[in-house]
């Protein structure tokens, strides 16, 4: 589990993430398939995401802060 904060619309996390995270509700609960053009397409990561990879994603919102 990784404890991460992201401001929506400014490309902090992966498209399929703010695609995933739009609506959602604090103590929500999402399991997404992120499909590698909304990822890292052939690029991955070396050595952590290999190139073309299809990410799951499990998403819990604990707090929400309009800006």
């Amino acid at each position: 589990m990784i404890d991460h904060s992201i401001i929506l619309g400014r490309r902090q996390a992966i498209a399929g993430v703010e695609h995933a995270l739009t609506g959602m509700k604090v103590g929500g609960y999402r399991k997404v398939r992120v499909s590698p053009h909304l990822a890292y397409r052939d690029k991955g990561i070396p050595d952590l995401i290999p190139s073309d990879a299809v990410l799951i994603v499990e998403l819990w919102p604990r707090e929400i802060v309009a800006r």
